[in-house]
Order: structure tokens, then C-alpha cells, then sequence
């Protein structure tokens, strides 16, 4: 029997790790398939069973199948989330990334045309977003605000798992480390610096987002330093060494106006390499 897999579908499962996807094949290839693990599917697209699947696929083994019954997509992906939020083995960024789901699902269903009784003109209801926001805390036992924060922190996985070309699950299962702060952060950037960020961490070319975003808020800075035109000046025009460090200071301030979150460790290390310049003038 074939089977459809769905993107959208598959990307919504954490992958098994290594090490558990090889003792399941092993399992199935030497003692067949389990029955009472039924691959799970919608329409013949699974919906649960992907491992099993393509071991049984390769091996060409018989397997069983369980069928649910949904009107639409918004039905089957929600179950696909409440089965997966229902396992003990999730983490927390696992779990919050799939409340954000839920929730915008949740959003896309409610806002959608609906025909009373059968007969146009077509109704749109469109709720508030804290009606939404209260229904999946209170199912899932978390506040509203965190359901705000999941929906975000879900949207910014996704916008870097689409542009990086990669399974969410990567960052979430922490193949591609990062805080969510720095995942949010990450998102909000082009999306080719994205790709290319994530290509670094997957070559080991540096350990962590923050890491990444760390380099780039190092070239913004000093860009914005050198492209000072006191700073850029001959050491001859200044009164003394300590004029030029005002100058240096006036633009880390400046900085730290536009940018909130600016790194003070940052700040320290770059009047550190600056006063080792100012005291080489001084030397002179």
C-alpha cells in the first residue's frame, strides 16, 4: 500500500534521534511489525508513523493501518499537535513551538468564510484574538501571554527553517543551538543571512546563533566607528588622547540609543581595544 507523506504534516513530528530510528529498524526487521502500533493516516496521507513507514518501505514489509476521519486540514493538523504535545518526551521549546501552531491554526479556522444554512451570502466571523488566546490556554494550561509568545517564537522557527532550507526540529531538537530570544532575533534578518548563518552552524563553523548575531553586531558597531569622522582623523588633530576617547564614547552612546538589547560585554570589549590604541598615542 502507498502512502503520502505531507510536508507540513511531517514537519509538525520531532525526528527520532539517530540511535532510536536504528533499534526500530532493527526491531521491525527482525521481529516484524508491530499491530498494535498502526501507522495512523487521513485520506491516505499519514499523519503518524513516518519511521515505520519507511523502514516497512525498505524492507517491504506488511504493515497495519488505523484511518481518522476529519472534515479538513485545520482538523487533522490539530490532532497531529494534540497527539504530540500528549508525549512526556517533548521539550519546552518543542511545546511551545506547537502551542504557536495550534494557535495560529486555531486563528486561521475561526477567521475563515462560513455559509449560514447552506445559502450565500457567505459570514465571516472573526473573533477577537484573545477569545482564541483563552481557549488554548486554557486547554493547554498555560496564560494567554505565553500563547502570544509561542505564536511568535512558532513563527520565527519557521521563517528560518523556510529559508535555511531546513526541518524546524533542527533547531528545535537542538541540532542548531540558540536561545529563543535569538531565534526571534535571527528571523527578523534577510533571509539569505539566515541560510547562510545556519550553513555556518551546520559546517561547525561557529557554535551558536547568538554567536552568529554577536559578529554582525561587531561589524555594524565598528562600521558606524570608522565611518566617524573624528575618529578617522589624524591623531595631530585632537588636543589629546582623551578628546579622541570622547568621541568614542559619544558614538557607543549614540549605539545604545538604536539598539536596546545592545551587548554591554560588547561595549567593554571595544573600549578595551580602542584604550589600547589610546595608549600607544600616548606613547608618542
Amino acid at each position: 500500500m502507498e502512502l503520502i507523506i505531507d510536508s507540513e504534516f511531517e514537519n509538525l513530528i520531532p525526528p527520532m534521534k539517530p540511535e532510536e530510528f536504528k533499534g526500530l529498524k532493527e526491531s521491525i526487521v527482525k521481529n516484524g511489525y508491530d499491530i498494535l502500533y498502526p501507522i495512523v493516516i487521513w485520506n491516505d496521507i499519514i499523519i503518524d508513523g513516518h519511521n515505520r513507514y519507511s523502514i516497512c518501505k525498505e524492507f517491504n514489509i506488511e504493515f497495519s493501518i488505523s484511518e481518522k476521519e476529519f472534515d479538513n486540514r485545520f482538523e487533522a493538523i490539530n490532532w497531529i499537535i494534540n497527539n504530540q504535545l500528549n508525549r512526556r518526551s517533548m521539550t519546552n521549546e518543542q511545546r511551545a513551538y506547537l502551542i504557536g501552531k495550534r494557535y495560529q491554526e486555531e486563528k486561521k479556522e475561526e477567521c475563515m468564510p462560513r455559509i449560514k444554512d447552506d445559502v450565500v451570502p457567505l459570514i465571516t466571523i472573526r473573533p477577537l484574538d484573545n477569545i482564541v488566546e483563552q481557549k488554548i490556554a486554557k486547554k493547554y494550561k498555560v496564560s494567554p501571554n505565553t500563547v502570544r509568545k509561542a505564536e511568535k517564537f512558532a513563527n520565527a522557527i519557521d521563517e528560518v527553517a523556510n529559508n535555511a532550507n531546513i526541518n524546524p526540529y533542527k533547531i528545535l531538537g537542538r541540532e542548531i543551538k540558540g536561545t529563543r530570544k535569538d531565534i526571534v532575533e535571527l528571523s527578523q534578518k534577510p533571509a539569505e543571512l539566515q541560510k547562510e548563518i545556519i550553513e555556518k552552524i551546520e559546517k561547525k563553523e561557529i557554535p551558536n546563533i547568538k554567536t552568529a548575531l554577536k559578529e554582525i553586531e561587531d561589524e555594524v558597531i565598528f562600521d558606524e566607528i570608522e565611518e566617524y569622522p573624528e575618529i578617522n582623523a589624524n591623531e595631530n588633530e585632537y588636543s589629546s588622547p582623551f578628546d579622541l576617547a570622547e568621541k568614542i564614547f559619544d558614538v557607543i552612546n549614540n549605539y545604545k540609543k538604536e539598539y536596546d538589547d545592545v551587548d554591554m560585554n560588547f561595549i567593554k570589549n571595544t573600549l578595551e581595544i580602542f584604550n589600547e590604541n589610546l595608549i600607544e598615542r600616548v606613547k608618542l
